[in-house]
């Protein structure tokens, strides 16, 4: 495990940054082992869990074009919960219908899946 630096985790944006590469990094070994073990159903979580990130961002960015003049001041403390807040509402979105991104992401991959049995 690598050992904690100085201000490693001092501001905000260097844990959302730290967050953000954690979460590339399980996405990109789920696909790699659904896509090795020509399993369907991981597949699709897989093309979820990459809904829910494309979601997650595109949250964030609507979050932040909103005016700060607000009753709650911002704080470190309102971004994690906003960050939390966000990362929830994008699982849960993808999970259900979505907005249509993981369905055809799986509908793309799956043909691939297919090819390769028949070879």
């Amino acid at each position: 495990m690598e050992p904690i630096r100085n201000n490693q985790f001092s501001s905000p944006h260097s844990i959302k940054q730290n967050i953000a590469s954690v979460k590339e990094e399980s996405f990109e070994r789920m696909l790699e082992a659904s896509m090795d073990e020509k399993d369907k159903k991981k597949l699709l979580a897989s093309c979820q869990q990459f809904e829910a990130i494309f979601l997650q961002m595109i949250l964030k960015n609507m979050r932040s074009s909103v005016n700060e003049d607000g009753f709650i001041q911002k704080s470190f403390d309102r971004e994690i919960f906003e960050g939390m807040h966000d990362e929830k509402i994008a699982q849960q979105m993808a999970e259900g219908q979505g907005i249509g991104l993981a369905q055809q992401l799986y509908k793309q991959l799956s043909k691939q899946i297919i090819t390769e049995n028949n070879k």
